[in-house]
């Protein structure tokens, strides 16, 4: 990425030049037949003399010596020439010889000073009009902000150059331009994990891939080439790799070839598994960078012919590139090759058992990981940030499950999920002090940490704490899930007795009326109510609910209690109807005809207000307005369809907004924005809402999530789905305990208990898939006028008997 824009900038600038004056001729042909040395003699003995304009001269001075390798001349000189074009009110230039100036130090990976000139030089653009340059060096502070890990603002910026492509669509650079950002976009979605993003736009950029040069073509194909990485194909990849550097060499673009040796030395070495190759292509990279001044793709190469060796068992070999690596990344401020060079440094330790000084370099990189994550903005670009380095807290925490200290284990597993969903909620860290006083007499936390197949989990108690390792197998785990989503097919006690053993030894549970699981990673599509526990379910034993982050046990508590009769309790939406197009999940067009009856009994076992919106009438419109003056409750009985691939494409629908239009869908990146900061309890009744992508370092992305960051108190996600008259009566019994101020994990176990003790429902099919996450206490009450009534009628005729009866003559005044 870095020499395309590096190349398209000189490239312009130099085609762009503005006209000279008589005294430059002799220069400019000298320049042109290839004489650069003889060219900068003769601008530097222009500057001697006046017969030639100093800021024209000191700008093609500046562009010759950034040609020959003199970046410090180059710089000095462009800066020079910036400021006499100021002076003479010439904002074109004066941005030309900045940008010239921030590409110089931006090779010299001089980042901060790169990213200032440019940005002046996008003022003096813009002054000037000058829509081209300004796309051209919006794009390259794009650039300068993607090598420091400020990718807000890398997306931010190109988003920016791609509106002037598109505001200038008819000029004849626009196009050029635009393939060009597009693909520098692309590689921005490489970084952050957005493959199938990444993917598009590469297949969008070829339809104007014959206005680019060679050398921004070539690093396409780079860039095109480690997406096939990514996706599986390495020899597409290496095909890519082939014809990108036949490109650079003819376009003599050094770093582009190095970019090319480096990336198919990791081709080579990891997906092909031909370390020595791999090697000698990190060598000759190395080598290349070196002699060409290069101190970024030398840092590159050096880093991954040290990863390479290491994978190979040559931890020793190893150790000096990591070093040099750390070196220069330290020198250039490159955050990203800082942490993954800590990281070689601590992998090279514990591979020499030295477990302090391996911990010692674990927390190094832990430390560059989180000041990198405090740049970013964004809370969804915070989530994909995370996925590739969560394997360092993974190697850290393995490093300590057995000799640290309990707190800090937890402290290290809590750091190391649900960071952005989190910080999304502004919950601070936690200590496990801090959490352990939080836990009521009777309930014990199951913190667990999950890097397949290794596994441990954190058990505390309000006065006790202890961790222990688990050995998890992956397929008994998959197993278990499957065999209860479907209840004509395997049977599931098996499974579920021995995830049991494994997810919850021996004593763990002892004592426990409330179990609060906080899962990580696949465990989070586990119900912990199901796993057998001395010959039954959990559930028969103990109320079980779910936290994604144990930070949330800080928030503060809602008022329980009672509310008056006229309180909105509940606003429920069910029994959808199908609009004109096909819903793309199977049955979901068909009527939830059992959904209506479910949210009359719920009403008639609730208090208070209440609102139903049933067939036509359960609009997303009149969920958003009804969420005005939230209830206590939201309900929502409808169809649900998890997005496997991309959560926050997950959804729910609703009836169409129109007569005959089609359905609409409230996704779960819309659920974020609704405000429930005053819903203590929202019950999606739906199918799958609490299924969706793991994402690594955040966890099961489900709708639970989207639901408590938007405020909700606590909220009811299903597992998978349940049939539709089960759902009703399974939730008839939730509210009817709750009514009667349970808790409300209580209430939902009882829920469950109902439907064991049943002869046709005991299959955890239909009860182990409602799950609870967030708090656990009981939720407020909103009186219901029949009981309002009723006790107004006792009192009023206690008092009338009270009154009939000191009326009544005292029998001992007569005696």
């Amino acid at each position: 990425m870095a020499s395309v824009l590096a190349g398209i900038a000189l490239a312009a600038l130099l085609a762009q030049a503005p006209a000279v004056a008589d005294p430059t001729a002799a220069a400019e042909i000298k320049a042109a037949s290839g004489d650069l040395a003889g060219a900068a003699a003769d601008y530097r003995r222009l500057l001697e003399g006046a017969a030639a304009p100093r800021a024209l001269v000191l700008y093609r001075l500046a562009n010759l010596e950034r040609r020959l390798g003199d970046d410090q001349a180059a710089i000095a000189h462009a800066l020079e020439a910036a400021a006499l074009f100021q002076r003479a009110a010439d904002p074109g230039r004066s941005s030309e010889a900045l940008h010239l100036a921030a590409m110089t130090e931006f090779r010299r990976a001089n980042y901060a000073a790169a990213a200032r000139h440019l940005d002046q030089a996008v003022r003096e653009s813009e002054d000037a009009r000058d829509w081209a340059r300004l796309a051209r060096q919006l794009s390259d502070l794009a650039t300068v902000h993607f090598f420091v890990g400020r990718y807000d603002d890398a997306q931010r910026v190109n988003g920016r150059a791609l509106g002037v492509t598109s505001a200038h669509r008819t000029e004849p650079w626009a196009n050029r331009l635009r393939t060009v950002i597009v693909a520098n976009q692309a590689a921005l979605h490489q970084r952050l994990g957005r493959y199938a993003e990444a993917l598009s736009l590469y297949r969008a950029a070829p339809s104007s891939d014959a206005a680019l040069p060679p050398g921004e073509h070539a690093q396409m194909l780079v860039n095109e080439g480690a997406l096939f990485r990514r996706l599986g194909d390495p020899y597409k990849a290496l095909a890519a790799y082939a014809e990108a550097h036949a490109e650079f060499g003819r376009a003599k673009d050094v770093p582009g070839e190095v970019t090319v040796l480096t990336n198919r030395g990791i081709a080579l070495a990891l997906d092909l598994d031909r370390g020595d190759d791999a090697v000698a292509a990190f060598t000759t990279a190395a080598t290349t960078a070196k002699t060409a001044g290069l101190r970024r793709e030398e840092l590159l190469a050096q880093l991954y012919r040290a990863e390479t060796r290491l994978r190979r068992g040559e931890a020793e070999r190893a150790r000096p590139d990591f070093a040099a690596a750390l070196t220069s990344a330290n020198a250039i401020d490159a955050r990203e090759e800082q942490w993954k060079a800590l990281y070689g440094l601590a992998r090279v330790e514990l591979a020499a058992g030295h477990s302090s000084s391996a911990r010692e370099a674990f927390d190094r990189a832990i430390a560059v990981i989180d000041g990198l994550r405090e740049r970013l903005a964004v809370p969804s670009t915070r989530v994909e940030f995370f996925q590739d380095k969560r394997e360092v807290y993974d190697a850290r925490i393995a490093l300590g499950v057995d000799s640290d200290p309990p707190g800090d284990v937890f402290a290290l597993i809590e750091r190391s999920r649900a960071r952005a969903w989190r910080e999304r909620l502004t919950l601070a860290d936690v200590t496990l002090a801090g959490v352990q006083a939080r836990l009521e007499p009777g309930t014990v936390m199951l913190a667990y940490w999950w890097s397949a197949p290794q596994a441990a989990v954190v058990r505390m108690t309000r006065d006790h704490v202890t961790v222990t390792r688990l050995s998890v197998n992956v397929r008994l785990l998959t197993a278990m899930v499957d065999a209860m989503r479907h209840p004509e097919g395997p049977d599931w006690a098996e499974a579920a007795d021995a995830l049991g053993r494994a997810l919850l030894p021996d004593g763990i549970v002892d004592g426990a009326v409330h179990v609060v699981v906080v899962p990580d990673g696949a465990l989070g599509a586990v119900p912990f109510e199901a796993l057998i526990v001395k010959g039954a379910p959990l559930v028969t034993r103990a109320a079980v609910s779910y936290l994604p982050t144990a930070a949330l046990l800080r928030a503060p508590a809602p008022a329980a209690g009672w509310r008056a009769p006229w309180t909105k309790q509940l606003a429920a939406f069910g029994d959808p109807v199908s609009g004109d197009d096909t819903w793309s999940t199977a049955g979901a067009a068909t009527r939830l005809v059992a959904s209506a009856q479910e949210l009359r009994d719920i009403a008639s076992e609730l208090g208070g207000d209440r609102d139903l919106f049933l067939g036509r009438d359960n609009r997303k419109s009149a969920l958003i307005e009804a969420l005005q003056h939230p209830p206590i409750v939201l309900h929502v009985a409808t169809h649900g369809v998890a997005d496997l691939v991309s959560g926050e494409r997950s959804r729910l629908m609703f009836s169409p907004a129109a007569d005959g239009g089609p359905s609409e869908s409230l996704f779960l990146r819309e659920v974020y924005d609704l405000p429930l900061g005053k819903v203590d309890l929202a019950v999606l009744s739906a199918c799958d809402t609490e299924r969706g992508p793991d994402v690594r370092g955040e966890g099961v992305q489900g709708f639970s999530r989207g639901l408590l960051a938007a405020g909700a108190a606590r909220a009811v996600t299903t597992l998978w789905r349940v049939p539709d008259s089960v759902t009703a009566e399974f939730m008839r019994v939730f509210y009817y305990h709750l009514q009667r101020g349970d808790r409300a994990d209580d209430a939902l176990a009882k829920a469950k208990r109902a439907l064991i003790a049943s002869d046709t429902l005991a299959h955890p099919h239909y009860w182990a898939a409602f799950v609870l996450t967030g708090r656990t206490d009981a939720m407020p009450r909103a009186l219901r006028w029949r009981d309002v009534w009723g006790t107004t009628l006792v009192v009023v005729g206690s008092l009338a008997l009270g009154r009939m009866f000191r009326r009544r003559p005292n029998p001992q005044r007569f005696r």
